[in-house]
């Protein structure tokens, strides 16, 4: 089949790489660059998604996207220097107040008795143990052992890569439509022209919501700016990922301090403003008071793909035939992506997908 797909993020690029390994014939159009938005920005924290019910759909999808992370990462590496920095690093989810505590708490009562589950609560003493920077004022934290990070670029830009070596094509155009003939879509438009695909994969993030619109299918989709800071931080580097409220922070493997995020709507500015810097220091701050003495080495800002339930849309919709969406990671875009890609793929080839998602489709808005 012939199948183009619109965006060259990580939902896009995955979905390519499991294409061509199944003898597709992929076309790939990124109006910049390969992860030159928020997959090339992103933190690229995989913490599992942890609820009070294990059999949430976005909890099963989150543990399926770690396995093909932890897969990808020994698939993706060789011996020509390719390295994604996927490691294992542990999470603290932290709480600091009694509301916070006790949700946190009812969520670790499911897991207590699950041996294959390495999640353990830890109260400010103990957490004191693994960091003695945090701050008092925590209550506690939900540790959580198998999480992992990686470089979100370098793992979007290894996919594509991979993708590429088995006959992908890559177009450096903006589409500025899906063209459709008798309710089926037939290829995509872009200024140079059309090019006829039997398939299309919406990939392209936020920018999805005017492309579908144009054609009819309503998305409620909207770019959700996030801000993340580099610093430079006094010594030792943070051992596990801290996360408290929308926030974290952790040392990455460029040696930097890595803390984030905001969350804005404000459309499509992805400017870096010193309003989101004052506040995204001001917490670290907050929870790590060593941190004042780090200094600002990067600012950077993204547009993420946000649905109103802050889970993902990946169906092939009831519009026209061979049309199929892979967006609204959110913030758990790097998370997801792999998981998106793998379902994406078998939708655009009309195969019964491996990982369900039912639960994500557009229909589910209605």
């Amino acid at each position: 089949m012939r199948i183009s797909i619109i965006g060259g993020g990580i939902a896009g690029c995955a979905t390519a790489y499991y294409l061509t390994g199944d003898g597709h014939d992929v076309t790939l159009f990124e109006r910049d660059s390969v992860a030159s938005h928020a997959s090339g920005f992103a933190l690229g924290g995989i913490t599992p998604s942890i609820s009070v019910t294990p059999s949430d759909p976005y909890e099963i999808l989150s543990g399926v996207s770690i396995g093909l992370h932890r897969e990808l990462a020994e698939r993706l590496t060789d011996k020509q220097g390719t390295n994604l920095n996927f490691r294992r690093k542990p999470s603290l989810m932290l709480v600091k107040t009694p509301v916070e505590e006790a949700n946190m708490c009812r969520a670790y009562s499911t897991y207590a008795d699950n041996s294959s589950v390495d999640v353990r609560w830890l109260s400010i003493g103990e957490l004191r143990h693994i960091d003695a920077r945090i701050s008092q004022q925590m209550l506690g934290g939900l540790y959580v052992g198998e999480a992992f990070e990686v470089d979100p670029y370098k793992l979007t830009l290894a996919l594509w890569q991979a993708a590429e070596k088995r006959g992908a094509q890559l177009i450096n155009r903006e589409v500025t439509a899906i063209t459709e003939q008798s309710n089926r879509v037939i290829g995509v438009t872009t200024k140079e022209g059309f090019i006829p695909a039997d398939a299309v994969v919406a990939a392209a993030g936020p920018w999805n919501y005017a492309l579908l619109s144009d054609i009819g299918v309503h998305v409620p989709l909207a770019p959700l700016k996030g801000q993340i800071l580099r610093l430079d931080a006094p010594e030792p580097p943070l051992r596990v990922s801290l996360w408290w409220d929308s926030n974290y922070a952790t040392t990455k493997t460029d040696g930097l301090t890595w803390v984030g995020t905001t969350e804005e709507e404000v459309g499509y500015d992805d400017r870096t403003t010193d309003t989101a810097r004052d506040v995204i220091i001001s917490s670290a701050i907050e929870l790590l008071p060593y941190l004042e003495e780090a200094e600002l080495v990067q600012q950077t800002a993204c547009l993420r793909p946000m649905t109103p339930d802050r889970a993902p849309i990946i169906d092939a919709v009831p519009g026209p035939e061979g049309l199929v969406i892979a967006t609204g990671g959110g913030r758990n875009g790097i998370l997801l992506g792999p998981a998106m890609g793998l379902a994406a793929s078998a939708l655009a080839t009309g195969l019964d997908s491996s990982v369900d998602v039912s639960a994500f489709s557009l229909g589910r808005f209605s």
